[in-house]
């Protein structure tokens, strides 16, 4: 499973990387900024299978991200997370309004 895991603080990434490979998913992207993304998944020679995005980045929120994603054809039905440290009910219903599948909150 190629994951692509979106998120502006490097510890969280750093995390991900160190885990993720240990629970069986060893093929993970990283990006600190959704521009990196987008330039990632335009970019990238096989499709991603999952998405891991922050909601709060700055310059654009994961929530947007995640809106830009699902109107990718390819990326319709991609099961997207959304990890966030914000458990205000208004994001997280933004967030399934732009597509994700479900939520993970932080810390884990």
């Amino acid at each position: 499973m190629k994951i692509l895991a979106v998120d502006d603080d490097p510890m969280v990434l750093d995390l991900l990387k160190g885990s993720l490979p240990q629970a069986g998913y060893p093929d993970i992207t990283t990006a600190e900024s959704a521009a990196e993304a987008m330039e990632i998944i335009q970019t990238s020679e096989r499709p991603f299978d999952c998405f891991l995005l922050d909601i709060q980045m700055p310059q654009m929120s994961g929530i947007e991200l995640c809106d830009w994603i699902r109107y990718i054809p390819e990326y319709s039905e991609a099961p997207i997370l959304m990890v966030t440290a914000m458990s205000d009910k208004a994001f997280i219903n933004q967030a399934f309004a732009a597509g994700a599948s479900d939520y993970v909150t932080k810390p884990f």
